[in-house]
Formats: C-alpha cells, structure tokens, sequence
C-alpha cells in the first residue's frame, strides 16, 4: 500500500534486510489488537452471515510478519498464499502506533478475505467488509507524512506561477522545460528545479491507510 497507488522505489543499498518479526496472532496480543481481531470474527460469523471464518482467522492468525524499509512509499503488503505480512520499519518507530496498526490491520483484512474466498479479493467489497468488521474505514491509499513521495523526493520541480511542486524518487527521464505545470498550463505554468524538502521532525502520526 503505498502513498499514490504504486509500489514505491527500492531503498539505498545497505540498508537493512527484512527482519521476522513474530506472528500476527503474536503480535496482535502484544500491540492490544487480539480484541479487534476476535470481535470482528463475531461480526462476520453473525447468524445472518450463515458463514464460518475459522479457518481463514487461523490461517490469519498463524501468518508471519515481517519488517523492511527498501519500498520508500509502501507501508505494507500482504500475501495471503504464503501466509505472510510485510511492515515498513518506519512504523514501528515509538510514537507511530496509530499508523502501524491501522497499516497491520489492512493487511490482516486482505489474509482474511483472500484466504476465506479462496481468490484475490484485493480492495474491493469482499475485503471492504473486512475491514469495516475490524473497525477500519476501507481506504486504499495512506497518507503517512514520512512515507510520502515528498519526504524521499531526490528531485522537485515546482511551478513559478502557482508554486505547485512535483517529487520525484528519481531524475525524472523528460526535460523539465518540456513539461509545465497540470494546473496553470502550458503558457504560465513554467517549472523550474528546486531543491527537495529538508528531513522532517517527528510529528504525530497523520494516517489515511
């Protein structure tokens, strides 16, 4: 899941691997999240539902978790076949609880709702009814301040008529006089290069996951 909708860049080398970090049955107990969790197993398996989501919460529950920081913009990723959870490292940073756990939780939603279904119900009704079970708003794109394409952006461009800027991880492959800014157009929106934002201080987490 990452801040536009795609996967975001691999990190610098030397970075380090990915660490196992428990369980998601483990780590829910851990994180104060096993309520939410069995709560929304109840949830699912109402009378109405006629449904039994045993299997796939056990499968859920035995799945690996895993921590890594070479995707800049991705804060997790699922596969529910191999029964294992990706984090980004920068969640699990003290005072970023909130987006770490809302970021584990939509990924136990694609566990549950792929491994129950036996497709891929991606982010559509099947795994939005997972996730409104587990108390989550279903929204597919975060907006976590520090995993954001401005705050890794090797290169800005910014509009000299309405200051709009445009990140980019990369050297962006066209030439920036053959481009102008989406807002103002072609004849007022020149772009100019600028120098990309400064590292941010720690600030409360700001999540739309």
């Amino acid at each position: 899941m990452s801040a536009d909708g795609r996967a975001g860049a691999a990190g610098a080398a030397g970075r380090p691997s990915r660490r196992y970090l428990g369980k998601v049955g483990e780590l829910a107990a851990a994180w104060g999240l096993a309520g939410r969790l069995e709560r929304a197993r109840h949830v699912l398996e109402a009378p109405s539902a006629r449904r039994d989501w045993g299997q796939a919460w056990r499968d859920c529950l035995d799945s690996g978790v895993e921590s890594d920081g070479r995707a800049a913009l991705q804060a997790g990723r699922a596969w529910p076949g191999e029964k294992r959870i990706l984090l980004h490292r920068e969640l699990l940073k003290a005072g970023r609880e909130g987006d770490r756990d809302a970021t584990f939780l939509h990924e136990c939603a694609h566990v549950l709702a792929d491994r129950h279904h036996g497709l891929a119900c991606r982010h559509g009704p099947l795994w939005r009814s997972v996730m409104v079970a587990l108390g989550e708003t279903p929204t597919v794109r975060h907006d976590i301040p520090y995993l954001s394409r401005r705050a890794h952006a090797a290169y800005v461009w910014a509009c000299t008529a309405c200051g709009e800027s445009y990140p980019f991880l990369r050297r962006p492959r066209r030439r920036i006089r053959d481009c102008y800014c989406r807002r103002c157009g072609p004849r007022l929106g020149r772009l100019v290069e600028t120098a990309p934002p400064p590292a941010r201080p720690e600030s409360a987490p700001l999540f739309d996951i």
